[in-house]
């Protein structure tokens, strides 16, 4: 079984790129994908009707869409609560997304706190973007709420997109809630986390439908065991995300 942790609806506000239910299906199908995970592209619009859609995705395909929120942090307490509430009690989402480039704000800053509190009573993760957009989005800036809510698994997502993923090696290394999610990181850096954490602390994603059999190939040309591939590819994250809701 192949989990992608990673995975988007709606139109990104960076790249411009759209992606469908039907698109994203097609995709799983072309490259053995069983389930995945996903959440709004970066936008400036509100997202209810993007996590409406997504729920309503999910609920046609439960065994191969969960949704996961993203939400302003900028939002006031109230209104974030509500959505995050929303979104994991009545619509089944399994993480949320705090997204330093695309809502403009450090997972260290005072705003963003809500996002871990909301995690941490919800019972879900956070997955949180890294790499592009420092200095928002350095690796280290996971590491305060990671030590405030230790009982919520911190997600780096992209583990620092190559740049910074020693900086996410390090966090990892200082947080053991922190996990790694390297897509778009280069081959020897995935296996570098592997060996470093084991691949029960690695994730797989893709991030975009086109970069699926590019992260597929990454892994599967690294010397992975089989255990490590199932790991990475199903086990971490069935352990880490409340699927059974």
């Amino acid at each position: 079984m192949i989990i992608d942790t990673h995975q988007h609806f709606g139109t990104s506000m960076f790249s411009g790129v759209t992606t469908t239910e039907a698109e994203l299906l097609a995709a799983m199908d072309a490259n053995g994908i069983d389930l995945a995970f996903v959440m709004p592209q970066p936008t400036l619009e509100d997202v209810r009707p993007i996590h409406d859609q997504i729920a309503e995705s999910a609920e046609k395909h439960p065994q191969r869409i969960r949704g996961m929120a993203s939400i302003s942090p900028w939002l006031s307490e109230s209104e974030y609560f509500a959505e995050a509430r929303r979104c994991v009690n009545q619509l089944g989402f399994v993480a949320l997304k705090h997204h330093p480039l695309g809502h403009n704000i450090a997972p260290n800053a005072g705003p963003s706190d809500k996002v871990f509190q909301a995690a941490d009573e919800l019972g879900v993760p956070v997955i949180v973007h890294t790499g592009l957009g420092t200095p928002w989005s350095l690796p280290s800036l996971c590491i305060p709420p990671a030590r405030k809510y230790p009982n919520v698994p911190v997600i780096a997502a992209h583990a620092g997109w190559g740049v910074y993923s020693a900086e996410a090696i390090v966090a990892a290394q200082v947080c053991d809630n922190i996990y790694l999610e390297p897509s778009w990181c280069p081959t020897y850096v995935a296996r570098k986390m592997i060996d470093e954490f084991g691949a029960e602390r690695v994730l797989w994603g893709s991030d975009h439908l086109s970069n699926m059999p590019v992260e597929l190939a990454k892994y599967r040309a690294i010397g992975l065991t089989e255990a490590q591939l199932d790991e990475v590819m199903r086990g971490t994250a069935e352990r880490i995300f409340p699927l059974s809701r």
